[in-house]
């Protein structure tokens, strides 16, 4: 059976199957291995994460989330959105496959209008160390649309959360790449500049309303 060429994905699933019947665990993960490496290096990703799941391949699952997430990042959207938004259970195979469902999650409650409930997980995927601390800057620039809605979204007390994680991130970075903060980076400073105020501003709509409230 290890024997067989596996020449296209219809071939493979046949002999996937065979294996499966005959209850050859092992023949199966190492097919799925193969096929999900030989789909990577076709920078076939939705494939690739499909086989690697496949074979509880929790190293390989992780690998692939993090292709998915630079491509987000060079692009500015998801590719294979269906295998994505429907990965169930299977996002626990790893904490990189977890924060890339869970943030996929949060574009779509976004672009739904749940304001209130994407602003709940984005702010989690950060304070419950989900989210890798190199992206929360893209979650923190993710929260700004939420920050600059008419209606407060965050309340006082998750406002506090995300300053705190803001300052946190800027005090590591002061620490990590002292020669980099030195150069004049206008965009890195707006960023921090927009973010701050927004934070601010939102702060103090948050106190008024949730005073307005208890009185």
């Amino acid at each position: 059976m290890e024997r067989v060429p596996l020449e296209t994905e219809r071939k493979a699933l046949k002999v996937l199957r065979i294996c499966e019947q005959r209850q050859m665990n092992e023949q199966v993960r190492s097919i799925c291995k193969i096929m999900a490496k030989r789909a990577l290096s076709n920078n076939r990703l939705g494939s690739a994460l499909s086989w690697s799941i496949r074979a509880k391949d929790a190293a390989f699952a992780t690998l692939i989330s993090e292709r998915f997430l630079q491509d987000y990042c060079t692009r500015g959207s998801f590719s294979d959105l269906d295998l994505i938004d429907n990965l169930g259970p299977a996002m626990l195979l790893s904490d990189r496959l977890t924060f890339l469902g869970k943030y996929r999650e949060f574009h779509r409650l976004y672009g739904e209008k749940k304001f209130t409930d994407a602003a709940k997980l984005l702010l989690s995927l950060m304070t419950a160390k989900i989210a890798p601390r190199s992206f929360w800057m893209t979650l923190l620039i993710d929260a700004l649309p939420l920050l600059e809605q008419k209606e407060v979204i965050f309340s006082v007390d998750q406002t506090h959360e995300l300053m705190f994680c803001l300052e946190e991130l800027t005090s590591d970075n002061s620490k990590l790449q002292p020669e980099r903060l030195a150069q004049d980076d206008d965009v890195e400073s707006t960023k921090l500049e927009l973010l701050r105020l927004a934070l601010a501003r939102n702060l103090a709509m948050a106190i008024v309303k949730e005073g307005t409230v208890e009185a």
